[in-house]
């Protein structure tokens, strides 16, 4: 008899430890990133990525915590988990200088009502060299807990809900060009049975699970998107017919490249709503080619047509 009742014992032991098992994992798993891993690849190898032409550069602000439960922690864990998948892409270079970044391209100089307030984020992105800037909150985050009672044992889940909001800036007009919200959800269980097992306390990791698992949600559709914003350069020196443009080797610029000049433009302020419409483009100075690298990141070209240049006019690809 005690050993039918120790079968049965173990029978429903492991019953109940298989019940209890914890569900996979809503998110991003360890695969690369999908548009890294779908841009058609070009006949120099693999593993190089055909791109829509040199890297952005982008800047990925601290998101804004606005969950009760986060109490603003949560800004941060975002920004690295946005950092990491950016640079999973390989099309884009990131900028980051910390506090000052945060500062100066603070989330209330990113109005509301979709746009760059007059005189301030989008003068910010300029003077940092910004072609895009990524920028959201954490609308929601909460983490609930449901314990059960067995004949010989016991389980607790733990589930992490959260709810990311993402805006992408383009950092020449101010323009919001892309927004979207993910949520996402981490469950994990933990069984006892006759006294055996685990029991978990708050796990902490769960959070950025939960994070990750949101983001998952719009990170393709966001790198598409940041990805296909027209790339501009800057002029950073000019000596005579000699022009220092501030992208090299490093931003996927190629020797023989041409590029048009422009000149600076301004940005216009509607008269009612005293925001920014954007930056209109300046006139057409010239044209320079690409001769030379130097430095980290920085060409020195040749002036092919034109005449004016000066340090801050804009550069882009000539179609």
């Amino acid at each position: 008899m005690k050993r039918i009742t120790g079968v049965l014992l173990l029978t429903v032991a492991f019953a109940i430890a298989g019940c209890a098992s914890s569900p996979p994992i809503t998110g991003p798993s360890d695969r690369s990133s999908a548009p890294a891993a779908t841009l058609r690849r070009a006949e120099g190898g693999p593993g190089y990525l055909a791109t829509k032409g040199p890297k952005k550069r982008v800047a990925v602000i601290k998101f804004q915590d606005k969950s009760a439960y986060g109490r603003g922690r949560l800004g941060g864990a975002v920004q690295d988990i946005m950092m990491t998948e950016l640079s999973k892409s390989g099309l884009f270079i990131l900028v980051s200088r910390g506090t000052d970044m945060d500062l100066i391209l603070d989330e209330q100089d990113l109005g509301k009502s979709g746009t760059i307030k007059a005189g301030t984020g989008a003068q910010s992105g300029q003077v940092l060299g910004l072609n895009a800037i990524v920028t959201g909150a954490i609308s929601q985050f909460g983490v609930k807990q449901k314990s059960a009672t067995y004949l010989v044992g016991a389980s607790k889940t733990q589930t992490a809900e959260a709810t990311v909001d993402v805006r992408v800036i383009d950092a020449t007009t101010g323009q919001v060009i892309y927004a979207e919200s993910g949520n996402g959800v981490y469950e994990e269980s933990s069984t006892q049975v006759l006294g055996m097992g685990g029991t978990k306390g708050y796990d902490e990791t769960m959070e950025g699970k939960a994070l990750r698992a949101a983001i998952s949600k719009f990170i393709d559709n966001l790198i598409q998107r940041v990805d296909s914003i027209e790339w501009s350069g800057k002029v950073a020196a000019v000596d005579g017919d000699e022009i220092t443009v501030n992208a090299g080797r490093k931003t996927g610029v190629a020797i023989g490249s041409r590029m048009r000049v422009y000149g600076e433009g301004r940005e216009v302020i509607d008269p009612d709503t005293k925001v920014s419409l954007g930056r209109k483009p300046g006139k057409q100075k010239g044209e320079i080619e690409v001769s030379d690298f130097f430095g980290e990141d920085a060409a020195v070209c040749r002036k092919v047509s034109g005449s004016g240049f000066a340090v801050n006019d804009i550069v882009r690809l000539s179609r």
